[in-house]
């Protein structure tokens, strides 16, 4: 077997696991349903591409990439880089409400002593 067949396998194998770990979390209440169907259709995109990697010939051409993994590391750093900006901005937001909690609550527990 050459190593496109193992790839493309390897990927569909690993769509089809995001998509059953998927349905397991929107069934246990963790994923609401837009959510879960906006990872479905990525997990089905991404088997879809794994099945047929001609279909970003069209795009991956005019940006002048030589292969195909070329064009999936470029996308891939920059969806990381901004995933992480986007974990980065959810977690400064979760640290001020928690400060502004804590801060309530030291002043409410504060108050109580004083009565």
């Amino acid at each position: 077997m050459n190593t496109t067949l193992w790839i493309q396998l390897l990927g569909i194998i690993f769509g089809l696991g995001m998509i059953y770990f998927t349905f397991v979390k929107y069934k246990r209440k963790e994923l609401r349903k837009q959510e879960f169907l906006m990872w479905q259709l990525c997990w089905s995109v991404l088997i879809l591409v794994a099945i047929i990697p001609s279909i970003l010939d069209p795009i991956i051409a005019p940006l002048n990439f030589y292969r195909r993994l070329d064009f999936f590391v470029v996308f891939g750093f920059f969806a990381l880089l901004a995933l992480g900006f986007y974990n980065y901005g959810i977690t400064k937001n979760l640290q001020r409400k928690l400060e502004k909690f804590v801060r309530k609550d030291a002043i409410r527990k504060e108050e109580e002593k004083k009565e």
